[in-house]
């Protein structure tokens, strides 16, 4: 027998893990770029929010499930099913954040978030506690986790490098229709005992939450997935004008800034698709920087450097695959490079001119997006 759902429940259930889904990827963008104690919190925070989405998606689908029988939910399994949650996506959110090809990174991380969603729902279903025993179809649990795997990869894969927010949403509704459709996958293949039919039979369990107690603690928790959702597509604040004149004046803007906007001016029809000629580095300047990733400091060449951002006083170096870590401020690194091989086209930003596949306008300024093997967009301030 198909185990019947309320359809504005599974609505709700999908719309709970989308949200969630999206506040955990939002934080799962600031790993790369966070060191220290600050990429402990970032972790721990997408692993948190992330968890938070998948099990109050699970238990609000649960709710929408018109069970045969009165049932109610242990509350030793439904506590390990967060806590399981919490640590095996945790570690999928460091693994597609850790060094490597992004294949690996990305799969590894699929592979660690997909079985944590699927082992959280098992676990979870668990404590589900009906008149008479449950089983399941294997083919069913197969199919559930493959869907969570895959859908979880693609998620991953869309906020590799530099998400814009168009591919962060992209990915949210990615991971929570894996999330969602792998629960409901293995609802699918459910199978009920005759016993459970038998009303008579249901006993509740001892320390175990009834349906209505369920119900409270899932509408709590779902709110709060909302406001965070909700807090997430704040903008962040522009500083006042003042404000923003003032660092322009303590740091006398580069000439290569006025460059790059004359270029801009110069080709009025510059299309998407024009192609820049790649300029060849000149002689001079560093030969290599000081980086960190991961604890481990590195030099870098600066050929293989495609651009340069900075963060505060410190810069993050992009080598077309990931960033690094460098305690130099971009004015710093500037002054070490060849001005006739990179361009500071953004006060916050440096560019390799031979990485620079082309140039898009957009508004009054444009953006310059890079032949890197993850794509890359920087943008070109207008002098």
């Amino acid at each position: 027998m198909t185990i019947p759902h309320d359809p504005w429940l599974v609505a709700l259930s999908i719309a709970i893990a989308i949200q969630g889904s999206f506040v955990g990827l939002s934080l799962a963008r600031g790993i790369d770029s966070a060191e220290g104690f600050r990429r402990r919190v970032a972790i721990a925070g997408s692993a948190i929010t992330l968890a938070t989405g998948v099990w109050s998606m699970h238990f609000v689908a649960m709710l929408a499930a018109n069970f045969p029988s009165a049932v109610d939910y242990l509350v030793l399994p439904t506590l390990i099913s967060f806590l399981i949650c919490v640590i095996v996506v945790g570690v999928g959110a460091y693994a597609a954040h850790m060094s490597g090809p992004p294949a690996f990174r990305i799969g590894t991380g699929a592979l660690a978030m997909g079985l944590g969603v699927s082992l959280m729902h098992y676990v979870g279903m668990s404590a589900v506690h009906l008149a008479g025993p449950t089983s399941y179809a294997p083919a069913f649990v197969v199919a559930s986790i493959a869907v969570a795997i895959a859908a979880s990869a693609f998620a991953l894969w869309t906020i590799d490098s530099r998400p814009t927010r168009p591919r962060l949403f992209l990915g949210a509704i990615a991971l929570g229709l894996a999330i969602s459709g792998m629960h409901y996958t293995a609802m699918a293949g459910m199978r009920l005992d005759p016993l459970c039919y038998d009303v008579s039979r249901f006993v509740g369990a001892e320390s175990a939450l009834s349906r209505n107690t369920l119900a409270l603690l899932a509408t709590i928790v779902s709110f709060g997935v909302s406001g965070a959702f909700l807090l997430s597509l704040v903008p962040d604040g522009r500083a006042p004008r003042g404000a923003e004149a003032a660092p322009a004046a303590a740091e006398p803007a580069s000439p290569l800034v006025s460059i790059s906007a004359h270029a801009l001016e110069s080709a009025p029809l510059l299309s998407p698709s024009a192609e820049l000629e790649p300029v060849a580095p000149a002689g001079g300047g560093a030969v290599s920087i000081r980086v960190e990733k991961d604890g481990r400091a590195r030099d870098i060449a600066v050929s293989d450097i495609y651009a340069i951002r900075a963060n505060a006083h410190y810069t993050y170096v992009h080598d077309g695959d990931k960033e690094y870590f460098c305690n130099l401020s971009i004015s710093a690194l500037e002054a070490q490079l060849d001005p006739k091989a990179f361009l500071r086209v953004h006060r916050s930003d440096i560019v390799a001119v031979d990485r620079i596949a082309r140039v898009k306008r957009s508004g009054e300024a444009g953006v310059a997006e890079l032949g890197a093997p993850v794509r890359c967009s920087i943008p070109i301030a207008r002098a």
